[in-house]
């Protein structure tokens, strides 16, 4: 019989916490992590990504998805070249289609005026796909064009004196009181030559059927249409809907588009207020709906809004850490999407090491309600969660499943990228590790005390999965000392001697991390043993 001390470290529902101190994190937390997730018991090396669909030539800056008809499902995506030119593409399961504005009339053309820092906001309407790019009247495409549509001048530039308008977004809005409406907000006219910034102003359209779109934006005495400032701080920068209303963000306040019992056509549809001041959007597309609440990401904090009021999911466990790692360069190409299949929000962003794009992504699970440590991503400028590619289908889609899907932006010659599937980023190792430091080990009589310092001998990870998994030990004689590590330890998983033995090493408080760098196995870590001795006492 041993005499060793048999301690376990479970791994349930961790989430990364990297704001807190490790020596203050709760049993269930982490502040040092890459491509791994939490699972209900245990933390897991993430799946991995594919390539599919057709190549994109031009270099993407945005793309979407939606149902085309009731079977059809597309990709849409916006591309640029080196001189600024902009084109719409249209990505299906059997080829790729340019959709560009007049492309029918002139094959060559195109957008002027499409960089990388320019902002889309697009909205499905049944299989009605509306779009704004802030450099053109705001534009649609039907399901029966085979190229998009500019909304005409007279009916969206009807001001009098004014050559043209643009509008910073346009979102689609069911209003329950007049149906499907358009609302765009933070507009600028040009007026004899001179451009003039309306940062507070919203205007909506008339109302339409499902499958159309606005016959006109200008207000009469016989349509719902309609311009007017709101109460905000700062220009507005996007806006979402939730349940009844429709909420419109500046980077500061949220006003609430609150939809009145529409009589007559002289009669106002909406009661417009200030819901808050402080909750904002630091960019457009950095917010997304689940089924009862909408999330998003301000200029201070990541947050969750339920229709009444804004909670911080931030703050004391992530917040520091995203802002400080977000670029000050690129930082207003971030976006969110909702991953449904796997019940987490996603948020991609481009840190300090970015080059342009998006190349992190940091997810809250809100069915557990932890953070997940960040995953390396492949330059994104857009995604949007759509059926998974399945090759050998005659339709080329899965509808019963759904995967997060991203455009890799400034990549020419690139093809769209499939997520949470596989075991390499597009054949390439998949870097995940694990890291906790001043972990409390826990004995049958009670944790070992901060005065001991424990001699580890042993660690048996309780594993399953495929290949073999890296295990180092360390630690420190206080809680403030930096991790001093010993050599890693390798353990086939499926084995019988499932250990990993431990260099000489007496410590106050223990260090581990453990993960693989590989393009083809997979593990799922529930538990950590260590066979350990209490070696000193400090009085």
């Amino acid at each position: 019989m041993s005499d060793y001390s048999r301690l376990r470290t479970p791994f349930t529902s961790m989430s990364f916490t990297p704001d807190v101190p490790s020596n203050a994190l709760g049993p269930n937390e982490y502040n040092s992590g890459k491509n791994i997730e939490a699972d209900v018991r245990c933390i897991k090396k993430i799946f991995g990504e594919i390539q599919i669909a057709s190549t994109i030539t031009d270099m993407p800056i945005f793309m979407e998805g939606g149902f085309r008809s009731e079977t059809s499902w597309v990709y849409i995506v916006a591309t640029r070249n080196s001189s600024s030119q902009g084109k719409w593409w249209m990505i299906t399961a059997t080829g790729i289609s340019n959709i560009t504005p007049g492309v029918g009339a002139n094959p060559s053309a195109f957008i002027a005026g499409y960089t990388e820092d320019i902002n889309i906001t697009t909205s499905w309407v049944g299989n009605v796909f509306f779009i704004n790019d802030t450099v053109q009247n705001p534009m649609y495409f039907l399901p029966t064009s085979n190229e998009i549509t500019v909304t005409p001048d007279a009916s969206w530039n009807y001001d009098v004196g004014v050559t043209s308008t643009r509008a910073a977004f346009v979102r689609n809005f069911c209003s329950p009181n007049v149906g499907n409406i358009l609302i765009s907000g933070n507009l600028t006219k040009v007026i004899g030559g001179t451009s003039y910034n309306y940062p507070t102003t919203v205007r909506w359209s008339q109302a339409f059927a499902n499958q159309g779109y606005p016959v006109t934006w200008e207000p009469t005495l016989s349509n719902v249409a309609n311009e007017q400032e709101v109460p905000v701080r700062g220009p507005l920068i996007d806006g979402f809907f939730l349940g009844s209303n429709f909420y419109v963000c500046s980077y500061w306040d949220t006003v609430v588009f609150s939809p009145i019992s529409y009589q007559n056509s002289t009669a106002p549809i909406f009661g417009v207020r200030l819901l808050n001041q402080g909750r904002g959007l630091i960019n457009n597309n950095c917010w997304s709906n689940t089924d009862a609440n909408v999330y998003g990401v301000d200029a201070r904090d990541i947050w969750v809004f339920n229709g009444s009021e804004f909670t911080s999911l931030g703050n004391q466990k992530v917040k520091n850490y995203f802002f400080s790692n977000l670029s000050p360069v690129y930082g207003n190409r971030i976006f969110m999407v909702n991953n449904t299949q796997k019940s987490q929000i996603e948020i991609y962003y481009p840190d300090l090491t970015s080059t342009g794009w998006c190349n992190k992504m940091l997810s809250w699970r809100y069915d557990l309600q932890v953070w997940n440590a960040p995953k390396d991503v492949q330059n994104a400028c857009m995604g949007t969660e759509g059926p998974r590619w399945v090759d050998s289908s005659p339709d080329y889609y899965n509808l019963s499943s759904r995967a997060v899907v991203y455009a890799r932006g400034g990549v020419s010659n690139s093809r769209l990228v499939e997520t949470a599937i596989g075991n390499s980023f597009v054949g390439s190792a998949i870097d995940s590790e694990f890291e906790r430091t001043n972990i409390a080990l826990q004995t049958a009589n009670g944790p070992v005390p901060y005065s001991s310092k424990v001699y580890i001998h042993r660690v048996l990870p309780e594993i399953a999965g495929t290949g073999s998994i890296n295990i180092t030990v360390g630690g420190a004689n206080s809680t403030a000392q930096t991790a001093v590590y010993g050599d890693t330890g390798v353990t086939i998983i499926d084995t019988d001697t499932p250990w990993v033995p431990t260099q000489q090493n007496t410590f106050r408080t223990v260090a581990v991390k453990f993960g693989t760098n590989d393009a083809t196995d997979t593990w799922k870590m529930s538990a950590l043993n260590m066979q350990a001795t209490v070696t000193e006492d400090a009085f």
